[in-house]
């Protein structure tokens, strides 16, 4: 079987719907919801594309959408230069294992040199054990443990005599409810 020609090329704004479909595409495989969240997000993305250190590919398998990268400079990085970070990358299930993620990230590794980040960094989720081993076999290594927390937990975490007080304000209304019999 002949290995289907791969074409990345950089976003430019014709490919924006091609993007939105790729990127509704890696959300739902999340499982995040396709709502007007969704919108709202791309919207982001859509704005972070127009910065000048950022930038996106998309990957086209015989012309059709096979997947994306997005990528960002990192002034403030882990290393002594400036990083080249890859914020996201998605290949559809239908094109993985046929070189959509090595093309991709040639042109990443192009750009990185063009613009003198010697460091690319990615971010692979801990679980996606198919992502890890794809990074770790093209020589990224770990470097540290990325923790992440919402606002509401870190402030009961930090203020856990307000947490108290919360809690027992909730015992209460509880104790109030079942004496009521709502």
């Amino acid at each position: 079987m002949a290995r289907r020609t791969v074409e990345v090329q950089a976003v430019r704004p014709e490919h924006h719907a091609l993007l939105l479909d790729l990127w509704a595409s890696a959300r739902a495989e999340l499982g995040l919801p396709n709502d007007g969240g969704q919108r709202a997000a791309f919207d982001r993305l859509h704005g972070a594309l127009e910065r000048p250190d950022v930038r996106a590919w998309i990957a086209l398998v015989d012309a059709q959408p096979a997947g994306f990268v997005v990528t960002s400079q990192n002034p403030f990085g882990l290393s002594q230069g400036t990083e080249l970070a890859i914020e996201q990358l998605h290949v559809v299930p239908s094109a993985r294992r046929t070189g959509v993620a090595r093309a991709m990230l040639a042109q990443v590794l192009a750009y990185a040199e063009r613009t003198g980040c010697e460091v690319i960094v990615s971010n692979v989720p801990a679980t996606s054990k198919d992502a890890n081993r794809f990074f770790a076999r093209l020589g990224f290594g770990s470097v540290l443990v990325r923790r992440v927390v919402t606002a509401s937990v870190l402030r009961r975490r930090l203020d856990p005599e307000v947490t108290g007080s919360r809690l027992e304000v909730i015992r209460r209304r509880r104790t109030l409810r079942a004496r009521a019999g709502v």
